[in-house]
């Protein structure tokens, strides 16, 4: 329907004649009204034929870039286990967002826990990363998050996380350098002994 795209700075007398319908459309579509006023307000015309469709693309993105503020669509299901060594997943691929500019920044997690009884699901573990990553973040703190969310889940002996990224906030703009690794890391529980801790860093090598 044409008057799903009327402009924000519209006359009043158009809102005002389109009233219900525009108020329902801003509710199932309130990112998108909002992005059509960015393109308006950084010079470009929103009902251009390359443009006019953009906003509903954009807020469907935004609901799969940032689904980690929401439950997950799966389930963190552990199996009995009497294993005790360390169980690893290497180079995992994630994204997330810089909470600054909110600009993407991708990378790889390699990520070991110790179980305690129960093990879960090795692909649960790269869909928790995945999941739990996209949402506005730093880093450093995204580290924190990501190993005490699933400790508080799984309830492991000991857990570690190694986040390698780059960040296109500082490629992009600003000091304008692309490609400079930012490493972070962070564990809990039996991993903070040394001779485990260097055991999990021999398999990641």
């Amino acid at each position: 329907m044409k008057f799903k795209v009327f402009k924000y700075y519209y006359p009043d007398y158009f809102c005002r004649y389109f009233g219900l319908v525009r108020k329902k459309y801003m509710e199932d579509n309130r990112i998108a009204d909002k992005i059509r006023e960015i393109i308006y307000m950084i010079g470009d015309n929103p009902e251009r034929s390359g443009l006019i469709e953009t906003p509903l693309r954009v807020e469907s993105a935004y609901k799969e870039w940032f689904k980690g503020y929401r439950e997950p669509d799966f389930e963190m299901k552990t199996f009995d286990s009497k294993y005790s060594g360390i169980i690893t997943r290497k180079q995992i691929p994630f994204q997330s967002f810089c909470e600054h500019h909110m600009a993407i920044y991708t990378g790889f997690i390699d990520f070991g826990y110790m179980p305690n009884g129960n093990v879960l699901g090795i692909s649960k573990i790269i869909r928790f990363f995945q999941h739990y990553s996209a949402r506005l973040t730093i880093q450093e703190d995204l580290t924190d998050f990501l190993i005490d969310k699933f400790y508080n889940i799984v309830k492991p002996k000991g857990a570690v996380i190694i986040i390698r990224a780059f960040h296109t906030c500082e490629g992009s703009r600003g000091v304008r350098v692309p490609n400079v690794t930012t490493i972070t890391s962070s564990v809990r529980g039996s991993f903070m002994e040394d001779s485990i801790l260097n055991e999990f860093l021999s398999l990641i090598k």
